[in-house]
This record gives structure tokens, sequence and C-alpha cells, in this order.
């Protein structure tokens, strides 16, 4: 089992950070571990823009893969605003950013997406940092939010890995057949 723990400096430094850029009050963000799988989000009570820092540790060589996303849904005048998010970075990883419009009779919806990635990360502290822009909602009931996921599975070695050990269990092999017919020879 992977083993992955959330530092709770990281809820204070996030809330800190956003009370810093957002102009009123929000609900803390989440960040929970559960299995090999992380699950992270927060929701928005006003408009505004935010940056969330989440920091976990990795105990031993990791792969890790993971999303996050929103949507802003339209039904005639009212707004079920979304949080758009406009980074999602992984420290030692990548990320990608896709976006889905679908128009329906009376209304929209967009869906914005950040998928990330990091292959071989080695053990010590990473961070995942989302930021964007928390939506005006016309109905009161409607929070800016976001949600996402991380899965943290073992690293599995490069294919150039297997050939170092394949060569260095070769050499090893060919040294001991040359030893024991240096041997078999000195007591013929």
């Amino acid at each position: 089992m992977l083993a992955t723990t959330f530092k709770k400096s990281a809820v204070a430094l996030a809330f800190g950070l956003t009370s810093l850029v957002a102009t009123s009050a929000f609900a803390a963000p989440t960040f929970t571990i559960t299995d090999g799988e992380a699950y992270f989000g927060n929701n928005f009570a006003a408009s505004g823009s935010y940056t969330d820092v989440f920091t976990f540790t990795l105990a031993e060589p990791t792969d890790i893969s993971g999303s996050a996303s929103s949507t802003y849904l339209t039904i005639g005048a009212i707004t079920f605003s979304g949080f758009d998010i406009t980074s999602a970075i992984l420290s030692g990883g990548s990320s990608v950013e896709t976006s889905l419009v679908y128009n329906f009779a009376g209304g929209s919806s967009t869906t914005n997406t950040w998928t990330f990635s990091a292959t071989n990360l080695t053990a010590g502290d990473y961070t995942l940092t989302i930021s964007g822009i928390a939506g005006l909602a016309t109905t009161s009931d409607a929070k800016a939010s976001y949600g996402g996921n991380l899965t943290f599975t073992a690293a599995i070695p490069e294919p150039s890995t297997y050939g170092m050990l394949a060569l260095g269990l070769g050499l090893v092999g060919f040294a001991a057949r040359s030893r024991s017919r240096k041997n078999a020879s000195k007591f013929a």
C-alpha cells in the first residue's frame, strides 16, 4: 500500500492565500486520501479569484494521475455558476485543459476539466495547486465549486531498468561460469 499523508498546514496555507485573493468568505478546501486515491475540492460562497494549494507526501516511488473539473450551467435566466479553473499544477508533472460545451433547449452547460499526471516521482513532498475564478450565480443556493481526484500507483520500472538487470545477471553468470571452468582445469 502506498503511504501518503496530507499536511494540515496546507489547509492553513491555502486558506491564507485564498483569503488574500478573495474578497469574501468561502469554505475551506478539502483533501482526503483513502486507499491510494485522493479526493479534493472547494465550494465558494462569493465570486472572485482563488488559489488552493494541497500538499502531500509520498513515501515511495509513485506514479500519479488525476483530474479536476467544474461545470457552468444556464437554464433560461437562471445561472448555476461554476468555478473556471485557469490552471492546475501538479509539481513534478504536466497538465492539460479540455472544455466541453453542451447546448440544449433553453440552456447550456460548459464543463472545464484539467487532467494531470506525473511518473516515477521519488519519495518526498509534492503540491497540487488549483487556481481559478468563481462566478456569480443568479440563485443563492448555487455555489461555485470544483472537485477532483488523484490516483497513486507504485512506480513501474522503465524497460531500460529491466535491460540493465538482465545484463548484470548475464555478467554475473558469465563470471561464475569462467571461474568454475578455471577451477575445474586446476584439478584436472
